[in-house]
């Protein structure tokens, strides 16, 4: 026992040594994903099952309070068959986002964990994949409903907060809210992020 605390010990103090020889990089590096939670307008949110996502991020720190992340998404939702569409697939709906947040981070000494809001805007380009299934006048009618590619702005809210754990990165978690200009009605979805902070 006494063994082990002591390795641990020396292992607590290397990392202490080696974060402090490490210099703080300005840019940073962000690669997350997880659940993506339709929400409105009811269409969206009853037609589609719970999504996921994968993102990737680079940060530029302007100041101590402040980070811009420029960042590029890709979500996709499921479409949610009736029962007795069973033999039917596809549908699926999917989205590139391309944009950039604004990220705000109260200056919290000397602690492991670092709260933060965000706010941003980008584009979405937003496509839906054509059904599949014996061939029938249901499923003419799904493929006639579906809209053409489009790309949308889009804006969103969130916070989130990050956790120390190396010199190198660090685990963060976020929830947002997206809202994306659709035609006739807007789309909005929250995406819940869990991912790696790298320097």
């Amino acid at each position: 026992m006494r063994k082990i605390l002591t390795i641990l010990a020396i292992l607590l103090a290397f990392g202490s040594v080696a974060s402090a020889q490490i210099p703080s990089s300005p840019v940073s590096i962000y690669a997350g994903g997880a659940l993506s939670i339709p929400t409105s307008p009811e269409s969206f949110k009853t037609t589609f099952k719970n999504g996921y996502h994968g993102s990737l991020g680079l940060g530029f720190t302007a100041s101590p309070l402040f980070e811009l992340v420029g960042k590029v998404e890709y979500h996709t939702f499921s479409f949610d068959f009736d029962p007795a569409y069973s033999d039917y697939s596809g549908g699926t709906n999917k989205m590139w986002m391309f944009g950039g947040d604004v990220k705000v981070n109260p200056n919290v000494p000397a602690f492991p964990v670092s709260p933060y809001i965000l706010a941003g805007v980008g584009f979405a380009n937003i496509k839906q994949s054509e059904f599949e299934g014996p061939a029938s006048l249901s499923l003419s009618i799904l493929n006639s409903a579906i809209s053409e590619s489009q790309t949308k702005f889009y804006w969103n809210t969130g916070a989130g907060f990050t956790l120390k754990t190396s010199p190198v990165f660090s685990l963060f978690a976020q929830v947002r809210y997206v809202s994306i200009a659709t035609d006739n009605e807007t789309s909005a979805f929250i995406p819940v992020t869990i991912g790696l902070k790298f320097f």
